[in-house]
């Protein structure tokens, strides 16, 4: 992974990890179906989105192809508008794995891209949908989707917990601090502690040790509240 990407998912991944939390949410136990002339996914019994297409993933080759290069699926342009956007992003910050029409699959994964996309294209979820053969990555692209803005002292423990527990992230310490920033809270920090107050009041604090990852993590309850 080149650094500009890892710098991006450290930056991204926790605020990608509430938003696809809040999406299984909204779509719950579900069968999907892509509808390419639409352009959209619907999850039965559920809602339908629209979607922008990133990519697939082959499982045969083990290989991730570009929405922008696979001209035999024939996506519509329209749905082409996040990917091509990503692909002149990647030449711009020298983001090779953007640039490149096909590689393997663990040069790129789905679940690195989708958090990093959404945050830099400033979309509200992202979806993995499984075949046989071959995986589709969308992004759901559609004014009806909207992302909480308020968010629990025990939904901001739940999301780091499952961030960390989930996914690889070097520096928890950046992650935290780029969360607690996306989310338009105040942090107040005493030596390598963070505390923040959440939207409920609950004040979350967080200990980190010499090597950034998070060590602790409490919450605390004001008085009266």
């Amino acid at each position: 992974m080149t650094n500009k990407l890892q710098e991006l998912y450290e930056t991204h991944v926790l605020m990608g990890m509430r938003k696809q939390r809040h999406l299984a949410t909204v779509i719950g136990q579900h069968t999907w179906h892509y509808e390419k002339a639409e352009g959209t996914m619907a999850f039965s019994p559920g809602p339908t989105f629209q979607v922008q297409v990133l990519g697939t993933e082959a499982a045969d080759s083990d290989t991730w192809l570009w929405a922008w290069a696979n001209e035999g699926s024939q996506i519509p342009p329209e749905q082409l508008r996040a990917a091509e956007q990503l692909r002149a992003l990647g030449q711009q910050w020298g983001i090779e794995e953007w640039t490149t029409p096909q590689l393997p699959r663990e040069k790129l994964p789905v679940h690195t891209l989708g958090p990093v996309a959404l945050g830099v294209l400033g979309l509200p979820a992202y979806y993995r949908g499984a075949m046989e053969k071959t995986n589709l990555l969308v992004v759901i692209d559609d004014p009806k989707f909207v992302s909480p803005l308020s968010m629990t002292g025990t939904e901001f423990v739940a999301t780091l917990g499952d961030a960390i527990s989930n996914c690889e992230i070097p520096n928890h310490r950046l992650a935290v601090e780029q969360f607690v920033t996306q989310m338009g809270w105040t942090p107040n920090w005493r030596g390598e502690t963070l505390e923040v107050p959440a939207s409920d009041g609950v004040r979350v604090i967080c200990q980190f040790d010499q090597l950034n990852r998070l060590c602790k993590l409490s919450t605390r309850v004001p008085a009266g509240a």
